[in-house]
């Protein structure tokens, strides 16, 4: 993270969930930031030490939003959580957020620490064309891994959301990416399987993307592709040249109707104006 984090101009990091509330340190260099950082480790003795109270990350969050020293518009915001927030209706802030083009991603530990509503999280990155992964253990820090890879790979240009059920097929139109037509680049793309901790409903899922001239196609799953981490899947694509178009075909499995949300994303490292955001 402080490697890729040298390309922006502000940086700024915090832990929240502590006893003594902590404030939100800037950085405008990355030996700033990481001195930060490893001054402020994770600490479980700092913490709440019960497993009823609820995070205060919107707290947090807020403070960030009215900050009044650097501009959030375009901020992407990183959160790992392990307590869960209290709060049912955090409209006001993902009002905010969308009025900023504030992209929030969130890893969300499936086993709480504490706290009642983990809704809120996935809703308050759906609703900034971010994204949220549930998962435990060493799959929760794989997919944090593979989130923070996005720091380098900043815009987005292509945010999609299908509710579906059952078994069947997603489609996703040929399109274009950001790269120039004389340049070859690697794109990142994100899947998510599920708006909650993964549960026996889901099956399976698989994808391929392919350039429409037939040339080049990336498969899931595959040898060379890693694996689900939670509810969330994460690779590069390669892009030979930025005029050729692309093709994602999704097969999706769940053993019941209950509605299911995929998200897809795509990321580049070539600009892309902001993207229309979901109805709210």
């Amino acid at each position: 993270m402080v490697y890729f984090a040298d390309t922006y101009a502000t940086t700024a990091n915090v832990r929240f969930d502590t006893e003594e509330e902590e404030e939100i340190e800037y950085h405008s260099d990355w030996n700033s930031l990481q001195d930060s950082l490893d001054s402020h480790k994770p600490n479980t003795s700092l913490g709440y030490g019960d497993s009823t109270t609820g995070s205060n990350l919107y707290k947090v969050l807020k403070k960030f939003l009215n900050n009044g020293k650097v501009s959030i518009c375009g901020a992407q915001v990183y959160i790992a959580v392990k307590r869960y927030p209290d709060e049912s209706d955090v409209s006001d802030i993902i009002s905010q957020l969308r009025a900023n083009h504030v992209f929030v991603y969130i890893v969300v530990d499936s086993i709480p620490s504490g706290g009642s509503n983990s809704a809120t999280l996935y809703e308050m990155s759906y609703q900034t064309n971010g994204y949220c992964v549930f998962a435990s253990g060493s799959d929760l820090s794989n997919a944090f891994d593979w989130m923070t890879y996005g720091i380098p790979w900043p815009y987005q240009f292509l945010a999609q959301n299908y509710v579906v059920s059952g078994s069947g097929r997603i489609e996703i139109p040929a399109f274009k990416t950001p790269v120039p037509s004389d340049r070859a680049n690697n794109c990142l793309f994100v899947i998510t399987v599920q708006n909650h901790t993964l549960d026996n409903s889901f099956v399976s899922m698989n994808y391929t993307v392919a350039s429409t001239d037939g040339s080049y196609s990336q498969k899931f799953p595959s040898d060379d592709a890693p694996p689900l981490y939670g509810t969330s899947q994460s690779e590069w694509f390669y892009v030979k040249n930025g005029s050729f178009s692309y093709e994602w075909t999704i097969d999706y499995h769940y053993n019941t109707d209950e509605p299911q949300i995929i998200e897809c994303r795509l990321y580049s490292e070539y600009y892309h104006d902001f993207l229309p955001l979901p109805d709210f």
